[in-house]
């Protein structure tokens, strides 16, 4: 086992198409897989079924729930769950486009026509798990044995002896885990190179500058010109998401 992880991404899909539901699975564990993300990804036939293995204690990051199901439909399926305190992704996938504006009433955070096109999926995916990732954490090896990280918390890493420090919010952490493997672990929306050795969370950008930033804390890091534009493109985007 790993030294450390991230977190795998739960994703329940539900859908009364069997031919459907295969195709959905495959292609959002193709997407994320692609993407360097983890995921486990069940399938469940029919709502009902869905809702009883919540109650039974399984949990889920994102759900893919097909609308016109019968008996319980997607939108009343994702009903019930708010009505439980359930704040999972949902998105809802149907033939009926009219029905994307009830997904508005339980908050889903996205709507997707069939056929699911690849790219849309796609961009419903990395929403919905950024959105999860940002808040979890990371489980690294210290001299004090093992540490969870929030990833919110990190504001940048730099290399340190044989492995690398993460300047934290509160304080700092010192492990052995190599830059790049971090950079793997962590989500590509919110974290980038601004300098070879420096791994930055965008989310603690104040401005960017020729050859230099400036973080919210006032600390100023180098930039790379070789990486400049390239940040630049990152925080950007970062900003308009």
């Amino acid at each position: 086992m790993s030294a450390f992880f991230k977190p795998s991404v739960s994703i329940a899909i539900c859908d009364d198409e069997p031919n459907d539901l295969n195709k959905l699975k495959n292609m959002t564990s193709e997407l994320l897989e692609a993407e360097g993300i983890s995921c486990g990804v069940s399938m469940f036939g029919d709502a009902a079924s869905l809702l009883s293995a919540i109650e039974g204690g399984e949990t889920f990051d994102i759900l893919l729930l097909d609308v016109m199901m019968e008996n319980v439909n997607g939108i009343e399926l994702a009903a019930a769950l708010r009505r439980q305190g359930n704040d999972t992704a949902i998105v809802f996938i149907s033939i009926n486009r009219e029905m994307a504006l009830l997904g508005y009433e339980v908050s889903a955070a996205r709507y997707l026509a069939k056929p699911v096109e690849r790219e849309k999926l796609r961009e419903a995916l990395l929403y919905c798990c950024r959105t999860y990732l940002m808040h979890k954490e990371i489980l690294l090896p210290t001299a004090e044995g093992q540490r969870r990280i929030l990833v919110s918390d990190i504001i940048y890493i730099e290399p340190w002896d044989r492995g690398t420090r993460l300047i934290l919010v509160d304080n700092e952490c010192k492990t052995s885990a190599k830059i790049s493997e971090l950079e793997r672990l962590l989500p590509k929306e919110r974290f980038a190179f601004c300098h070879r050795t420096l791994l930055v969370n965008l989310a603690f950008i104040q401005a960017i500058r020729y050859c230099e930033l400036t973080l919210k804390n006032g600390q100023v890091l180098p930039v790379s010109k070789y990486r400049q534009a390239q940040l630049k493109e990152s925080f950007m985007r970062y900003l308009r998401e």
